[in-house]
């Protein structure tokens, strides 16, 4: 999505008169005894130096396209990684935290919770490790565990963090970590909707894509009355099931492998359209 401001900026710098005698300006300027106005030497050393990156290095110009032009605090870091490769386990965890928002005590708790958890799932694979080498049994695991900011504007920030393990069949879960950056408080389908039906509208409409998906692609499935699936059709979502906004502020709602449709069709999600059930994100 274009911005303006960012836009602007760029066109103001693209319309900066660079003096022809820049850089012989600069040489005498350090050359000289007597300085000459340290304000325009620092502003021309400046320009000589954004111009010459920009020239030289167009990756240097594409991170200027990346720059907010209003500081978004709020950011997702990586903090470690666990990792280990050895006896056939192939380990990697990754530990990230949240960083810049003013509730210290919600960003301390998203931040324990995604480190302890961390912690726990490479302890558990550490201890597997140790009782198949006590037994001479060689291990075929991969284990990999990551993050992925979903949606970061001045509105929310949503992060996902993935755990994939691969034994013979593969399965991927997913932890959600939605906050509303205006009031910084988390952010739930129960707050967000406090006072609608949800969870009724909600699942008819993931049932109505379902069926439309499953109408214009035959490849497509979903436990949707089946009869051979009984109970295990989809019905409606659970009050707390996982979700994230993307970056148009829309709902996604988010289902695990196995959870609403065959294994081959994998982790599955549903955009609810503003329309249908706007979130508030007031």
């Amino acid at each position: 999505m274009k911005n303006k401001k960012l836009d602007q900026l760029k066109d103001n710098y693209n319309n900066i008169e660079i003096p022809e005698n820049l850089n012989h300006l600069v040489n005498q300027s350090l050359n000289k005894k007597k300085p000459m106005n340290r304000k325009w030497l620092t502003s021309a050393a400046s320009i000589a130096v954004l111009v010459g990156g920009i020239n030289l290095s167009p990756a240097f110009a594409n991170t200027l396209e990346q720059i907010p032009v209003v500081g978004n605090i709020v950011k997702v870091v990586r903090l470690s990684n666990y990792n280990l490769n050895e006896n056939g386990f192939d380990v990697s965890i990754d530990v990230d935290k949240v960083e810049g928002l003013k509730n210290k005590e919600l960003q301390e708790n998203i931040n324990k919770e995604m480190e302890n958890n961390a912690k726990q799932l490479y302890q558990e694979y550490v201890k597997e490790i140790k009782e198949l080498k006590k037994d001479n049994i060689p291990g075929r695991e991969m284990v990999k565990s990551w993050s992925e900011t979903m949606t970061n504007n001045d509105k929310i920030l949503s992060l996902v963090v993935y755990e994939f393990h691969a034994q013979g069949s593969s399965n991927t879960t997913r932890k959600f970590y939605n906050i509303n950056k205006q009031n910084e408080t988390a952010l739930t389908l129960e707050n967000m909707f406090a006072d609608k039906d949800y969870v009724n509208i909600i699942s008819k409409n993931i049932k109505d894509q379902m069926k439309q998906q499953m109408k214009e692609n035959p490849d497509k499935a979903y436990w949707l009355d089946d009869k051979e699936m009984g109970d295990g059709n989809f019905d409606k979502i659970r009050k707390d099931q996982g979700f994230y906004i993307n970056d148009k502020n829309e709902l996604v709602i988010c289902f695990d492998k196995y959870e609403v449709a065959p294994g081959y069709m994998g982790l599955v999600e549903f955009t609810i359209p503003n329309n249908v059930l706007a979130p508030n994100l007031g």
